[in-house]
């Protein structure tokens, strides 16, 4: 449905081209959304942004009482904006400011104020004033209002300047005087603003006498034929979520059935799917084996599996890994010496140019905190925020489009150079570093649940008995590892960054050394963990989950034609090495996909 709702939108905007001109100038704002349960709405995208940024936004704004629509401009009619509908302000999108001052005047409050007060021009309070030239009074010159604090109509220039100001409220547009509350019946102080109408309540308690009015509810009610009326409906979490959200698997697409491979995955991760997005497969690119030592590019097999991935409608996510043994600084498949990061960013840019629409992300490393990933070495978190920015600028200057990924850490509390750092250090490293704001898109992430449900937290008291009991002391093996890298994020200055769950996964019974808390898993368990962690990344996780890409589909096919079915990247497939669906490929392909 809402695919379809979606679709008449951009009916609707193709029609009103001619006076729609400036909604298609600004970039796509990162699909974000906060549902609140209070109203059955979420405030979207940079609306929410700015309610984040207003200082005591619920009591400045108010919560949401409508979704996101497009309607005319009061001030300027034959103008449409998006907007949304908060309880005290309405917000509109200004596409002709987007990308100046940090974005600072994209989303401004409408002048609700002026609209409500409109026919009130000649009423005394309404009426220009001179400058009264008086210390402690603001007079501004653009509309011939004053303001100030006054202990028997209101302290308004402190509340004015405490919460917002001129890009929240306007300037002033009338006097002090006294009105009815619409709401309440009881009569007031207040003073009107561009954007809001200010009330003095002496009877409140301090931090709370000077209230605003529910401007954007009053309109709405006031007006209902100048409103989207579908767009006030009470609507649930799942319906006010951001979009798109990927659902995504690993998958081995080199050297394999492509065509049965895709298809399964589309049946898994489309069945359901409310939004009508495309599967995403994540496909690992080792960067030694399409490049020689003097830069030529052997794509073969590469080829093969962009093509197969884009007659289906599936996007990819690369994650590009293991340097060419010549590029290294010991001949190893590590990271590359800084005087080849050209090879690699001549490699990626070649990728991008090449497969130009097919290939949709580019995830730059992978576990780079983790020495057997990385040719035995683990890079200082500078060096690859390094590298990082090279790959960043070589993918954004051959398609701006392409999502830039950065590597996702494996989860761990070991910190020894020869085998691994804590990803938390290691994030916060990297988030401290001033340039890696700006060389990615999106976090990427790897949460490890190994034996541990996935709401479970840790047990650090629990007896050790066997091999069940032993991965359960701290967070590095539990999902809701997440919310810790989260806070970090937070603490660094990015919470408004979504970060992706690049891989997550539970393992079941396998034979390789390291890996046997699989044994504690079984299939219907991994299947029920693994619906529960979609679960979590898409409801309780939103905004700032964008994507979650299954740990893994095929693993098992192509470890079975290796001879070693049991291996422990097959124990973590959704499929059987036969290609027949587990318990968690039905589990997955079952699930509502909001």
């Amino acid at each position: 449905m809402r695919r379809r709702l979606f679709a008449g939108l951009l009916l609707c905007l193709a029609l009103a081209g001619a006076i729609l001109p400036a909604l298609a100038q600004a970039s796509p704002p990162p699909p974000q959304a906060q549902y609140f349960q209070e109203t059955g709405h979420a405030a979207h995208n940079w609306y929410w942004q700015f309610w984040k940024n207003t200082p005591n936004a619920l009591r400045i704004l108010g919560y949401p009482i409508s979704e996101p629509f497009i309607q005319e401009s009061f001030t300027e009619p034959g103008k449409f904006y998006r907007v949304q509908y908060f309880e005290r302000a309405v917000l509109e999108e200004h596409p002709e400011n987007f990308g100046r001052d940090n974005n600072r005047w994209f989303i401004l409050g409408r002048l609700l104020g002026r609209e409500l007060a409109k026919g009130r021009e000649n009423e005394p309070p309404f009426q220009p004033v001179p400058n009264p030239n008086q210390a402690g009074v603001l007079w501004f010159r653009e509309t011939g209002h004053t303001l100030r604090n006054d202990p028997v109509r209101g302290p308004f220039r402190q509340f004015w300047e405490q919460y917002g100001g001129l890009p929240v409220f306007g300037y002033p547009i009338s006097e002090p005087f006294q009105e009815r509350n619409p709401d309440t019946g009881e009569v007031y102080w207040v003073q009107y603003f561009e954007r809001n109408r200010f009330e003095y309540q002496p009877q409140q308690p301090p931090d709370y006498r000077v209230l605003l009015g529910r401007l954007g509810a009053q309109y709405a009610t006031e007006h209902p034929d100048k409103i989207n009326q579908g767009a006030f409906r009470y609507r649930q979490p799942h319906e006010s979520l951001p979009e798109p959200f990927i659902y995504g698997s690993n998958a081995q697409l080199y050297y394999v059935d492509r065509d049965r491979t895709l298809t399964l995955a589309k049946i898994a991760f489309e069945s359901n799917n409310f939004t009508g997005q495309p599967t995403w497969i994540r496909q690992q690119v080792p960067w030694m084996d399409h490049m020689t030592c003097n830069g030529e590019i052997a794509w073969g097999e590469l080829d093969r599996v962009v093509e197969a991935a884009a007659a289906k409608n599936v996007k990819l996510l690369f994650s590009v890994v293991r340097a060419p043994s010549c590029f290294t600084p010991d001949g190893k498949h590590g990271m590359p010496t800084r005087a080849n990061f050209g090879r690699l960013a001549q490699f990626l840019r070649a990728i991008v140019e090449r497969y130009r629409g097919k290939v949709h992300a580019i995830e730059v490393w992978n576990e780079q905190n983790y020495a057997i990933e990385n040719g035995g070495v683990v890079a200082d978190p500078s060096f690859y925020v390094d590298m990082l920015a090279v790959a960043y600028d070589a993918i954004k200057a051959a398609d701006p489009n392409v999502i830039v990924v950065s590597g996702s850490p494996t989860p761990t509390e070991t910190n020894r150079r020869d085998v691994a750092l804590s990803d938390l250090t290691y994030f916060r490293a990297m988030f401290r570093d001033p340039r890696f704001r700006n060389k990615m898109d999106v976090v990427g992430v790897h949460p490890a649940g190994t034996l541990n449900p996935p709401d479970a937290l840790p047990e650090p008291n629990r007896p050790q008995r066997g091999v069940c009991d032993g991965w359960r002391g701290n967070m590095e093996f539990y999902f809701r590892r997440l919310e810790q890298i989260r806070q970090i994020m937070v603490e660094e200055g990015l919470g408004d960054r979504q970060m992706w769950v690049t891989e997550f996964g539970w393992a079941s019974q396998n034979n390789t050394a390291g890996y046997e808390y699989g044994g504690c898993v079984s299939e219907e368990q991994k299947a029920q963990y693994i619906r529960r962690a979609i679960e979590l990344g898409r409801y309780n996780y939103a905004p700032w989950v964008g994507a979650m890409f299954v740990w893994n589909l095929n693993f098992a096919v192509t470890w079975g034609q290796h001879g070693n079915p049991w291996h422990e990247q097959a124990a973590f497939g959704i499929l059987n090495p036969d290609w027949s669906p587990r318990p968690a490929f039905s589990a997955i392909q079952d699930m509502p996909k909001p």
